[in-house]
């Protein structure tokens, strides 16, 4: 399988998606939350050692939630980004912007990548 990245045969690709919660997700109130939440957690369990959740406050109000994930491949993140956008929160969750790279190495490691 080729890969697109040299760095990427020992470092992981990170995906970052950005999510927005509408206001209809607030709506739901703390049972309908807690109801939808559990169905989405459990529809996205085989993802769960590679994600990390990030509750955002901050200087902006574009996101509520950053969610991370760490993959060995590209398909890996794009089989978890479409099992979320289909998932149970995807009415209420707006996936407002992502990002994909690839963990650098570490700085003492810089100068004998390859790259």
């Amino acid at each position: 399988r080729p890969e697109m990245h040299s760095v990427a045969e020992k470092n992981k690709y990170v995906g970052m998606m950005f999510l927005k919660l509408t206001p209809a997700y607030f709506a739901l109130g703390k049972e309908g939350i807690r109801k939808i939440t559990n169905a989405h957690v459990g529809s996205l369990t085989k993802y769960a050692p590679q994600l990390k959740h990030i509750v955002c406050s901050g200087t902006t109000s574009r996101y509520d939630q950053i969610t991370i994930m760490e993959a060995d491949t590209l398909e890996e993140i794009y089989d978890a980004t479409m099992d979320f956008k289909m998932g149970e929160k995807a009415a209420y969750i707006e996936l407002v912007e992502m990002t994909v790279g690839i963990l650098a190495p570490p700085r003492k490691d810089a100068r004998k990548s390859k790259v």
